[in-house]
């Protein structure tokens, strides 16, 4: 009985002292978050930290929930009981950019991090009135901040912010991140009364229907542009008539137009038609090339057409669309070099130029088929595991990895893809500005010389700056590391990586190369 009230205090020894050991591990991050404009401090700021990687601990099953945290009136913040790990760091204000940390902050058992300082960008606007050449105000006409987007599909402006005018003819278009923005003006659909013969165009700043043809706007952080006007002019509104002959049974078929210019493409309108002979017409489109396409459905299948129209100063007549029925295609993969890979390993895409594309399974022998495309140009897409690189994809005895597959004039072949396991593999090292290790720093491989999208590859810098890219192909290419980068501006818009070439590092890569680099990370722009 003497040793029962000695092992009950060893007990609550033992209880007290596990919770103080788990105690200790546990890390604190405190900060600050500013203007980066101002260098003011922001207050009612939300702070979050993401866990990225959290070690390997006894007991911890999963990675914690993130934390948040918002700054005092002074712009300060702190978390406490935080878990050893690897974490992303985020800030959000009204009014702010979003902000997400360049780097990770990684935290050790106990560790205590001070003097953490976030530099968040306030957002701008832009405004100004819209007005006829009579000066007479516009008001309902919808003024958007477009950017260019980047896609497989190509470069296209979008928008990022929008208002409309008010009864006096005045916009503002807020909440806009620093950057490059075009300003269009959108007066409605390019239908007309009858009886009318003229129509406000879309106009893009400072005054052009074409937007290859528009000003740019750079807006900093936290500026607000102001006297950005317009002054619109009545043109007469060329009328393009198109006549879709559809099969027996079809659905009532749709019809959407696309506007491609040199810099960019725009949807136009999407309509079905009222007339019982499947006449559509549309009015008030600006000079330019344009694409009409049609779909109808009939029982399951969806039948299409396509056509390219020039719109020049007078109306067009007589445009006919026969819709076509869907297209059928199969084909096979062949591994060279004796990879160990699987057929759902393997996957095979075709993406459309302009009515979307389509995904076939890999079956057990190799095989794989398409069903039910539509009439179009598409670009095959081939993705395999990391070693493997497409060798070639042939469409009978056309090579088509490059220039697309043509079925616009239906009908189909086989389409014969070879991988191959012998594939060159690139690895390295970034360093920052300061000649520190660039941790996170994005590296993108890009192919020279070529249509093939589909080589470009990209992966992170570790913690120590290093990278590794397997699988591929033979070819010409220019590596790049950026502290922050648009991946679908690297990898589809030449003129965006222009500029940046002599930042780069040639390579030419053989079958099976291995080749090592060491690459000096772009800075992300002062002011983005």
């Amino acid at each position: 009985m003497r040793f029962g009230p000695i092992l009950l205090c060893a007990g609550l020894l033992a209880a007290q002292t596990q919770p103080a050991a788990q105690d200790k591990d546990k890390c604190r991050v405190e900060g600050i978050v500013l203007n980066s404009v101002t260098s003011q401090p922001v207050p009612r700021a939300r702070v979050t930290l993401q866990t990225i990687r959290v070690p390997a601990s006894p007991g911890v099953a999963a990675a914690p929930a993130p934390a948040s945290a918002v700054t005092d009136a002074e712009g300060k913040f702190v978390f406490t009981g935080i878990a050893a790990g690897t974490y992303q760091i985020f800030a959000q204000r009204d009014n702010f950019q979003y902000f997400r940390g360049p780097g990770r902050l990684t935290l050790m058992p106990g560790d205590e991090k001070k003097d953490v300082m976030l530099q968040i960008a306030p957002l701008g606007a832009v405004a100004g009135h819209v007005r006829n050449e009579e000066g007479d105000a516009l008001p309902s006409l919808q003024v958007g901040a477009m950017v260019y987007q980047y896609t497989a599909g190509g470069r296209q402006l979008v928008a990022r912010g929008s208002a409309s005018t008010n009864d006096l003819g005045e916009y503002r278009v807020f909440g806009l991140a620093a950057g490059k923005y075009f300003l269009r003006v959108s007066p409605g659909a390019g239908r007309l009364a009858p009886g009318v013969d003229e129509t406000y165009m879309v106009t893009y700043y400072p005054g052009t229907y074409d937007p290859s043809g528009a000003a740019p706007l750079d807006i900093g952080a936290g500026q607000e542009l102001l006297g950005i006007d317009f002054t619109l002019r009545r043109t007469r509104a060329v009328a393009v008539r198109v006549r879709v002959v559809k099969p027996v049974g079809a659905s009532s078929p749709t019809i959407v137009w696309t506007q491609t210019t040199a810099n960019g493409m725009m949807t136009s309108t999407t309509s079905s038609a009222s007339d019982p002979e499947g006449k559509f017409e549309l009015r008030g489109l600006a000079p330019g090339a344009y694409t009409v396409m049609s779909q109808a459905r009939v029982g399951d299948k969806t039948y299409s057409a396509r056509r390219s129209i020039q719109v020049a100063s007078d109306d067009i007549e007589g445009i006919e669309l026969r819709l076509a029925p869907p297209v059928d295609l199969s084909g096979v993969v062949h591994i060279e070099g004796g990879a160990s890979v699987k057929p759902p390993q393997v996957r095979v895409a075709l993406q459309g130029s302009s009515i979307g594309g389509g995904t076939a399974i890999v079956k057990d022998d190799w095989t794989f088929a398409f069903r039910d495309l539509a009439p179009d140009l598409y670009r095959p897409n081939v993705t395999a595991p990391a070693g493997l690189f497409v060798k070639g994809v042939r469409c009978g005895n056309i090579d088509v990895a490059e220039f697309g597959l043509d079925l616009t004039a239906g009908g189909g072949c086989d389409l014969v893809i070879t991988l191959s396991a012998n594939s060159g593999q690139i690895d390295g090292k970034v360093e920052a500005e300061n000649a520190q290790p660039a941790a996170g720093a994005t590296v993108t491989l890009v192919a020279e010389s070529t249509r093939r999208n589909d080589l470009f590859k990209s992966t992170s810098a570790d913690a120590g700056g290093h990278f590794k890219i397997l699988g591929v192909a033979p070819g010409s290419y220019r590596l790049y590391a950026w502290e922050e980068a648009d991946l679908n501006a690297v990898r589809y818009d030449p003129d965006f990586v222009k500029p940046f070439e002599s930042l780069g590092k040639s390579l030419q890569i053989a079958e099976g190369a291995r080749e090592s680099v060491s690459l000096k990370q772009i800075a992300k722009p002062a002011g983005q």
